[in-house]
């Protein structure tokens, strides 16, 4: 089975800090590079592969600013099969003016080829047979399955919902968000805490959780981030994000 390296190149929430970027992640396999979320840590890209050699991706999940802010370092990025953006309903029509003057370098003017695609909820087959489903947040979310001889589930910017323990089914690996602290909910915004990840994680059958998206409001180092096996643990197949950590499956 082909090798696939997992790097958290953002994994704080809302803002950057001392703690992190905000939330992207890059998945390499020796036939397709994915990348979820464009924080602003999408641009460590360019430090892993000057070059990404294999056709790439990038799965959006929202287009909160903290999710898309990383999309005006696209032009320190090089695809020399070109980048497919996918994204929820609404996507090309954002982000073809997103992507653009005043804001930054436009589209057009990259040194690589682009295209975006709205994605339908259930599964499409892109570069890979990926399974979009929306969660539950204050605005339309998408969280994604992907199925690249492992199963690699992502959900950011929700609460609990039966979207996530379906796209969750079985996952290899489970890379989920954790912005509130253990014990915390706020239902008007909903967002998962440890202990709501890692019951997800259990009912879903998932066989590794990798927590990330910490609201950098309320982990305000990285210290309070460790101190989640205090409360709720799942021994080595629990994963406490942080920046430049690297998960290979």
């Amino acid at each position: 089975m082909s090798p696939i390296t997992i790097t958290l190149l953002g994994t704080n929430g809302w803002f950057p800090t001392k703690t992190g970027n905000t939330l992207s992640i890059f998945i390499q396999t020796p036939e397709v590079a994915i990348i979820l979320d464009a924080g602003d840590g999408i641009h460590k890209v360019a430090d892993i592969c000057p070059e990404v050699q294999t056709p790439a991706c990038l799965f959006l999940s929202h287009f909160h600013v903290d999710h898309i802010s990383g999309l005006h370092t696209l032009a320190r990025l090089r695809f020399a099969k070109g980048l497919s953006i996918y994204g929820p309903p609404g996507t090309s029509d954002l982000l073809t003016s997103f992507i653009g003057y005043p804001f930054t370098v436009p589209i057009t003017e990259l040194s690589y080829h682009v295209t975006i695609t709205d994605l339908p909820e259930g599964k499409t087959v892109c570069e890979i047979p990926v399974t979009a489903a929306p969660l539950v947040h204050t605005q339309m979310v998408y969280g994604y399955r992907f199925e690249l001889g492992k199963i690699i589930t992502f959900c950011t910017d929700t609460g609990p919902c039966e979207n996530y323990l379906k796209l969750a089914q079985n996952a290899d690996l489970l890379i989920s968000e954790c912005s509130y602290l253990p014990g915390q909910e706020t239902p008007a915004w909903p967002h998962m805490n440890p202990e709501m990840a890692i019951d997800a994680a259990i009912k879903a059958g998932a066989k590794r959780l990798a927590l990330v998206h910490f609201a950098a409001d309320l982990y305000t180092s990285i210290s309070m981030r460790r101190d989640i096996r205090n409360v709720v643990d799942m021994g080595d197949d629990l994963i406490i994000g942080e920046d430049d950590m690297v998960i290979r499956l």
